[in-house]
């Protein structure tokens, strides 16, 4: 779990969107640096609204992780994180027992005075319960009034085992841990935000579990989007500066013959690299030098070397669409 920033207020979103509407929630994430497409506002205000798990499929490297990230950033939420692979346990996602503090226990017990019965009674008890992510989520839901956010990252690598083992908890709110009881809050209103993000790479999520979420697909952004999510990422780059960067970015993606081509989350690595060094006007020389950032590969990295006199060509041609894409600094957040 990573706890909020205790200093600082925490906002309810489902508060904040009853309130102010769905784009009073688009305005608080935007300024973490993330612009939410108005499919995934709509469907993120559905969610939040009937405390539903939200599964957001789509290609990696789009934003999903991105965005459940920002939506606690904004909120100031603390977030319990699970992460997909393979070795995960139920120990990992629900409970385990503290077998060891439990023997312990009952040795203590018995030296005591009481009973063996009445001492292995006794271990079965919320002291010796070790909760993993997903049901510690629910359980602090229901112990506090912060909401907190489940993010399930790269769901498509959880076991089928485990995924079964997770559709009451997201279907009633609570799981019910033999020898002990329930854990959770039935209050649908109080429960967690709950992201689901898979590639939908590894295996296809069951229909149970699919029919317990509400759906959406990332679309990766369009090249004005990118545009937007790259100045608000990077609000103290030079407009220069960013206007190159697109268009640098946009004649690698033409190369042909590049196995991996950079996305947003390259763009974004480099612009904050070159403001760091401070670079305000992009040249070949600069990306010359910043090839590590935009090639993940042998052969991709030899075919950009290869083609920087191009590249450079195509980055100082005028492109009025792609300047009119980038706002005044002043309107970045706004």
């Amino acid at each position: 779990m990573q706890a909020h920033q205790t200093h600082l207020p925490t906002i309810n979103p489902r508060a904040l969107l009853a309130e102010g509407g769905e784009q009073s929630l688009a305005a608080l994430i935007r300024h973490t640096g993330y612009v939410i497409q108005q499919n995934l506002l709509r469907d993120l205000a559905h969610a939040l609204r009937t405390g539903l798990p939200w599964l957001i499929e789509g290609p990696k490297g789009g934003g999903k992780t991105a965005l459940a990230e920002a939506l606690a950033d904004a909120c100031n939420l603390p977030v319990y994180y699970l992460q997909g692979m393979e070795g995960l346990t139920i120990a990992d996602v629900l409970y385990a027992w503290d077998r060891e503090g439990q023997t312990q226990w009952v040795r203590q017990t018995v030296t005591l005075g009481q009973s063996l019965e009445e001492a292995r009674a006794g271990q079965w008890t919320r002291e010796f319960l070790l909760l993993g992510e997903a049901l510690a989520a629910y359980e602090a839901a229901a112990a506090s009034d912060v909401v907190p956010i489940l993010i399930c990252d790269e769901f498509d690598k959880v076991s089928e085992k485990l995924e079964d083992m997770l559709l009451q908890l997201f279907a009633r709110g609570f799981a019910h841990v033999p020898r002990y009881g329930e854990i959770g809050v039935s209050d649908q209103t109080r429960w967690p935000v709950v992201i689901l993000l898979s590639n939908d790479q590894r295996h296809d999520l069951s229909s149970p579990m699919r029919s317990r979420c509400l759906y959406s697909w990332l679309t990766p952004p369009q090249p004005h989007e990118e545009a937007r999510i790259l100045q608000a990422r990077c609000p103290q780059a030079a407009r220069g500066l960013l206007i190159k960067m697109v268009k640098l970015i946009q004649a690698i993606r033409g190369l042909p013959g590049l196995i991996d081509k950079p996305g947003l989350r390259e763009s974004i690595g480099l612009a904050r690299a070159l403001m760091t060094e401070g670079v305000t006007e992009l040249t070949i020389r600069d990306i010359e030098s910043h090839l590590c950032f935009l090639a993940k590969r042998h052969l991709d990295l030899e075919n950009l070397r290869k083609s920087l006199a191009r590249i450079e060509v195509l980055m100082e041609l005028p492109d009025r669409e792609v300047e009119s894409w980038f706002v005044a600094p002043e309107e970045v957040l706004v």
